[in-house]
């Protein structure tokens, strides 16, 4: 009985020590991160996403978005924040896809972000900042030889917060067969700050 309050205890203590560390890591936003410190947080919508393509079927989804401080990169001096993004099915609850990146603001004020799917996707997007607003688009993508999806040729992202607890995101895109020019409304998602 000593020995597994012993373990226990252990066990606490870890954790507790993992928690503190992280207290200790927790970094402040550089001075050009600061324009887009309204979009730092976890914002979450369980039902609201809508996804609308003419090749599939108009479909809900409930997404989570995870952006959090990072510490600074000591080799380059840029502060790049974590990025992260989680995406269901509404009506059947099955995984849709993954997201993870890196978002920063660069010195002349426009933001990129860097992503890394599990859809085989990889997207190198860069725009402009804004009050409340964030309007990014496609400089570069990849993608894995296999993909069954249609190739994205271009895609802009735009963020909108609209107040200190909705945030809007709106997907355009065009791929290899729609539209021939400019956009189409692909995803529109409407995010919730859970903290």
């Amino acid at each position: 009985m000593r020995r597994i309050t012993i373990i226990l205890i252990n066990f606490v203590l870890f954790f507790i020590s993992l928690f503190l560390f992280s207290l200790l890591i927790n970094a402040e936003l550089s001075k050009n991160n600061e324009k887009i410190s309204w979009i730092v947080g976890k914002w979450r919508s369980e039902f609201s996403g809508k996804v609308v393509w003419p090749s599939i079927p108009t479909m809900t989804f409930g997404e989570e978005l995870n952006i959090q401080e990072a510490p600074m990169a000591g080799t380059s001096g840029v502060q790049f924040l974590n990025w992260s993004a989680r995406a269901w099915s509404h009506s059947t609850k099955d995984h849709f896809h993954d997201e993870w990146g890196f978002i920063t603001v660069e010195p002349n004020g426009n933001a990129t972000l860097m992503t890394a799917g599990n859809n085989g996707f990889t997207t190198y997007e860069v725009g402009e900042v804004t009050r409340n607003k964030m309007i990014l688009t496609l400089k570069d993508i990849g993608r894995i030889s296999f993909s069954r999806d249609l190739p994205v040729e271009d895609l802009r992202r735009t963020f909108i917060k609209h107040d200190d607890t909705y945030m809007e995101q709106i997907l355009e895109m065009r791929t290899a067969t729609h539209p021939r020019l400019g956009y189409l409304e692909h995803t529109r998602v409407v995010y919730t700050k859970i903290v």
